[in-house]
């Protein structure tokens, strides 16, 4: 159920800026790596390099993205986000720390650790996308 009712959140704040999951996932990565090959969001995204092209074609479309080219290597198409989605990210991850807020008030240092370790285990029995790959600043 809590599972659920996260991936109606995070489609709904999709939604809310006419984007789909997929792309909002991409949109996140960029915020937090910086700007990207495809072949590195392909690896976050744990999707095809074709998918990540299409993903990428329509968020450049929708002024989401700007693909540059590489000052080591002219083959190459850096992805970085534009200020537009940049501001997004910064919303949506906003509205996410606001929720866990809300979420865990009340809890302990112990029942956070406790809840953590468990989160944890049950995403790596699951073998977590890739996505969970990340570091996080």
């Amino acid at each position: 159920m809590l599972s659920d009712q996260m991936s109606g959140s995070i489609a709904r704040a999709a939604a809310n800026y006419g984007l789909t999951v997929p792309r909002l996932e991409l949109l996140f990565v960029l915020g937090l790596q910086g700007e990207c090959k495809q072949v590195e969001l392909s690896m976050y995204l744990d999707c095809s390099p074709r998918q990540v092209t299409a993903l990428v074609d329509g968020l450049e479309a929708g002024g989401h993205v700007e693909r540059k080219m590489s000052p080591e290597d002219r083959r190459v198409r850096l992805i970085t986000l534009t200020d537009k989605s940049r501001r997004i990210v910064d919303e949506v991850v906003s509205a996410r720390v606001a929720l866990a807020e809300w979420l865990f008030e009340g809890l302990d240092d112990a029942e956070l650790q406790t809840f953590g370790a468990m989160s944890e285990r049950l995403v790596s029995r699951m073998s977590g996308r890739a996505l969970s790959r990340l570091p996080m600043q």
